[in-house]
């Protein structure tokens, strides 16, 4: 008999079980030991903490507000800027950046985000990466009701998608991005595409030169990956919340779980009973867009909402590379392709 099964439900929750997937997912676990600090050395790991970010100003003056700090080979966080962040940026180099859900703090946000980034290690191999952690104020709040507490963590994403939008336009032209989220991470990141698009949200707009260059030239590349979306299951049609996010991203994955406990009391956080969330039903309005795929993990997940589960879940795990530009061919790959496969006076 399987450990997992063995254990206790209340012993499997002490030891941070989230489900038989997350144990699982502790093998996976035993090699970041190894892996994390040897390339931290070679591709550090950002996290970009928006908690003193003044919800006022331009997009320009809000980025350079953002705490930026970097994880370096002796796995300690080093306080950086702006500045020494775009120093290092490669538009070769795919990046991905990770939004987490509810209740994190700065500290768990760290943890979340190296979890997620050894996952897409361990399917990546060497094929380099730059893997961004947006750590956003989601602290739990304690002494009052947990809805409320939601539904104001909810209204701050908006804020924060006008934040990650800022600071995607000041990314090199032409980086490669992958958006990943689990929970209310990815309401943040389709609101920040929406903005992109030129679409308004919480009395926010992008400049108008900005919305040109990513809704008329593609400015960069976007795909996106959805886990246990926080957000309502419409609001990526055409005429929803969040309807001109799809228009910016060349693929979005979205994952479904209808046994999702946390995202079945959804509708009532609103004293509401008509929208579903789009992580249990799936997109609603956008069926015609086949960049749009959605993936039903409910028999692998099943009731559980914990990050770990949607991240390492077999449907999820497989698809990381190739929504995080790396199942493309390395740049001498491509010369050795273009050059007619030959090399070193070798016949073709």
């Amino acid at each position: 008999m399987r450990m997992d099964r063995q254990l206790s439900k209340r012993s499997r929750r002490r030891l941070g079980f989230g489900s038989p997937i997350a144990h699982a997912s502790l093998v996976a676990l035993a090699a970041w030991l190894g892996v994390t600090a040897a390339r931290a050395a070679e591709q550090p790991i950002w996290i970009l903490d928006t908690r003193c970010v003044n919800g006022c100003g331009e997009p320009n003056e809000v980025v350079e507000q953002i705490q930026h700090e970097r994880l370096d080979a002796d796995c300690c966080r080093r306080a950086t800027d702006a500045q020494d962040f775009r120093a290092a940026q490669e538009v070769t180099t795919p990046m991905v950046v990770f939004v987490h859900g509810n209740n994190t703090d700065a500290d768990q946000a760290l943890t979340k985000g190296l979890y997620v980034y050894n996952t897409i290690r361990l399917q990546a191999g060497d094929k380099p990466f730059r893997f961004v952690i947006w750590s956003w104020p989601a602290d739990r709040f304690f002494g009052i009701l947990n809805r409320g507490s939601t539904r104001a963590k909810a209204e701050e994403c908006d804020t924060e998608s006008y934040y990650l939008a800022a600071w995607l336009n000041r990314l090199a032209p032409g980086t490669r991005i992958c958006l990943a989220g689990h929970s209310f991470g990815p309401r943040i990141i389709t609101g920040a595409l929406h903005l992109l698009a030129g679409g308004p949200l919480a009395c926010r707009a992008m400049p108008e030169a900005t919305v040109a260059a990513w809704k008329g030239g593609k400015r960069n590349p976007v795909r996106t990956v959805l886990m246990a979306a926080a957000l309502d299951a419409d609001w990526l049609a055409p005429d929803g919340r969040h309807g001109l996010a799809p228009s910016i991203a060349d693929r979005m994955l979205i994952t479904c779980n209808d046994r999702d406990r946390i995202l079945r009391y959804y509708p009532r956080l609103w004293h509401r009973q008509s929208s579903e969330a789009l992580g249990l039903v799936g997109p609603c309005g956008v069926d015609c867009l086949e960049h749009v795929e959605t993936i039903d993990v409910s028999g692998e997940v099943g009731r559980f909402h914990d990050w770990r589960d949607y991240a390492f879940t077999p449907e999820v795990r497989c698809r990381w590379t190739e929504y995080a530009f790396l199942d493309e061919p390395s740049e001498e790959a491509a010369k050795e392709k273009a050059s007619g496969g030959s090399r070193d006076g070798d016949a073709p």
